[in-house]
């Protein structure tokens, strides 16, 4: 995630591999069908970078510093997560800046990853929700985390523009890519897997299917030319790469899987390139029955210098083997309705937005109320563009286009979106007051350096949500 430095020493991980977590016979696989994770690139053409050799020891991480799934049960109780101090001054989009969330079932046997980004996935069955911790630890008998992140076990597994956030660097969250225990054993592992690598091989400015990147990336990012790789880079394995000519069974299947599905880069370690592992899975052989098998490294090795990343692609497969389109960033919503809020003309703030549900919800209120957000453009050559700050677009709306705005949500309240120069001294064009279910189309300024200001006003009474997307028409 943004604040990981990452991943423990290699010499502090070669630990006896603890339990793994039980699994069921047969486990539902994980996101859906045209999900990245589980997309095949048709004819994938690879580039020419390498992995560069210092800093990047070839590793699959399965104990402090990666994740575990914990599935609930309908009978499991719910517990409250507390978040930081000063959550709601926090600079990225946090499911706990408003200081608590109640997770609805939290199985009682939870153990989140011991090293300090402590992550842990916690799947529900019961209403498809995938619940990711950054930072879980018990504190005085109460849970709390540093970040959090709601989202479907059923959706694409990455962040959206107007959502990009989640507990790995990239706009994912830990079960992405994760090699479980119960896929042991197979030739070739369902889905593309999640890679971690030392900073010294990244280049700022994340690309589909990463919203993300270190929020030190801009500066920290400083790999050498033939040697660099932007964070949501697929890596895979050339055809005529042989896996079979691999010593473990492990490194076969994973090979296989890249050659296949690649590889994600999602996170930052530090001097290591990861795959990451369920804990306790049994994937890394490094250390067998309290012994070192030099095997591994040798296989690792062998992978890590294969490795290329995928520059185009004929087209993509879906799980089911049926080709489609992926969405592109600049094609989502661009809107996000998180913030920050502050009253206006003489109203006192009101709301919060629930980033699970992607609302601003308004509680009930005796008299009408209005709260207003602004949003800046920034210079698009702007290496630090991805920043995720409250006050700025994630991604530009871009000038001269012409773009829908909709509403949803329910209730008596409405949400206003005008667009000024960033001095305002020119009013540009507005959307008007928008109810839930309502909707208008106009061309977006050509000034490249502009102020959204989006209003939302509530009437008296009961408690209503809103949000509006813009997306292009």
């Amino acid at each position: 995630m943004a604040m990981d430095d990452g991943v423990q020493s290699i010499s502090a991980t070669r630990l006896t591999h603890p339990p793994a977590a039980p699994q069921p016979a047969k486990a539902e696989a994980l996101f859906a069908a045209q999900s990245p994770w589980n997309s095949t690139p048709v004819n994938p053409v690879l580039g020419t970078d390498i992995m560069p050799s210092k800093n990047q020891t070839p590793w699959i991480e399965e104990l402090a510093y990666s994740s575990r799934i914990f599935r609930a049960a309908v009978t499991d109780a719910p517990v409250t997560i507390y978040g930081p101090k000063g959550g709601a001054d926090l600079d990225i989009a946090n499911q706990l800046e408003a200081g608590t969330v109640v997770v609805p079932r939290f199985p009682a046997g939870v153990v989140p990853a011991t090293g300090q980004d402590g992550h842990c996935e916690i799947l529900d069955p019961v209403d498809g929700a995938l619940h990711s911790f950054f930072q879980l630890r018990q504190i005085g008998g109460k849970w709390c985390a540093t970040k959090y992140a709601k989202t479907s076990w059923r959706g694409s597994g990455f962040g959206t523009v107007s959502n990009p956030d989640n507990v790995r660097a990239a706009g994912c969250s830990t079960a992405g890519g994760l090699l479980l225990a119960s896929e042991l054993g197979m030739d070739v592992v369902p889905h593309a897997l999640a890679i971690g690598m030392d900073k010294s091989a990244f280049v700022p400015g994340p690309i589909y299917p990463a919203t993300l990147e270190d929020f030190t990336g801009a500066t920290t990012y400083k790999g050498v030319k033939g040697q660099r790789f932007p964070m949501g880079a697929l890596m895979m394995l050339p055809a005529d790469f042989d896996a079979e000519a691999l010593a473990l069974v492990e490194s076969r299947t994973i090979a296989r899987t890249l050659k296949k599905y690649g590889g994600y880069i999602v996170d930052a370690t530090v001097g290591s390139m990861n795959f990451y592992a369920e804990i306790g899975s049994g994937w890394n052989k490094s250390f067998v029955d309290k012994k070192t098998d030099s095997r591994f490294p040798a296989d690792m090795q062998a992978i890590k210098a294969a490795m290329r990343q995928v520059v185009s692609q004929a087209g993509w497969t879906d799980a089911d083997g049926k080709p489609f389109t992926p969405t592109p960033h600049r094609s989502m919503n661009l809107l996000s309705m998180r913030g920050p809020w502050a009253g206006y003309n003489g109203s006192k703030a009101f709301g919060r937005y629930d980033a699970a549900t992607d609302l601003f919800q308004a509680e009930a209120t005796t008299e009408p109320r209005t709260v207003r957000q602004l949003l800046y453009t920034h210079a698009e050559n702007d290496p630090d563009r991805f920043k995720w700050k409250k006050q700025s677009w994630n991604l530009n709306p871009e000038p001269g286009v012409k773009y829908t705005v909709r509403a949803f949500g329910a209730g008596d309240i409405t949400a206003t979106l005008s667009v000024k120069k960033a001095d305002y001294k020119a009013n540009y064009c507005t959307t008007g007051a928008l109810a839930p279910g309502k909707s208008t189309t106009f061309t977006w300024p050509s000034d490249p350096g502009t102020v959204t200001e989006v209003y939302v006003d509530q009437l008296k009474g009961d408690p209503a949500s809103i949000r509006l997307e813009l997306v292009k028409a």
